[in-house]
């Protein structure tokens, strides 16, 4: 046919051919591994919650046998109830009092979460820019490319983020950051 050469299909672009052409190289996946699991340890779980069920029962049985010890060291007369009484309603108000403002906390463990996000979010983010610029170079060179941002959450705090682009089968690591430090990024 006379017309078959002028409809030239061209191959799509795969992630790996972009960076090349740009001279980019990925973080590797050791590198976001290894800080990944530094920071989980770094931001892991307080001591007292991960052992709350040990000190809730200790708080539980403890109440009672300072009233115990509290009428036994004074005798089990008639004018001991009001101070075994008294000593029980004191130690639950001293708790009640450390747990109430936050002496001791229950501080719970950090996650790892996942998100997709588009491209025009990259600067509201907080995404420093030199990762951003990759971000938005490669993901208009590659159509249907997506943007994860990973985070490290404490209860609703995020800690510490990193940024993948995903194309097809491809995935690579374009940076990490913390409080606009950048730890890693492409190079």
């Amino acid at each position: 046919m006379p017309f078959d050469a002028m409809v030239a299909v061209t191959r799509p672009r795969t992630l790996s051919e972009t960076l090349d052409r740009h001279g980019l190289a990925p973080v590797a996946w050791d590198v976001l591994a290894a800080h990944k699991q530094a920071q989980r340890e770094k931001f892991g779980p307080s001591f007292w919650y991960r052992h709350q069920a040990a000190v809730s029962m200790m708080l539980v049985v403890a109440s009672p046998v300072v009233g115990v010890l509290a009428g036994a060291i004074y005798g089990f007369g008639g004018h001991s109830s009001a101070l075994t009484i008294g000593s029980s309603f004191a130690w639950m108000c001293l708790i009640a009092v450390i747990t109430g403002t936050g002496l001791i906390r229950l501080r719970a463990g950090s996650h790892w979460r996942e998100r997709w996000i588009p491209a025009a979010l990259l600067g509201d983010l907080g995404i420093p820019e030199s990762i951003a610029a990759t971000a938005r170079l490669l993901r208009s060179e590659l159509p249907g490319s997506t943007l994860i941002l990973g985070e490290l959450m404490r209860e609703e705090t995020v800690l510490d983020p990193y940024l993948l682009l995903k194309h097809g089968d491809e995935c690579v690591c374009l940076g990490i950051w913390e409080d606009g430090h950048i730890i890693a990024r492409v190079q």
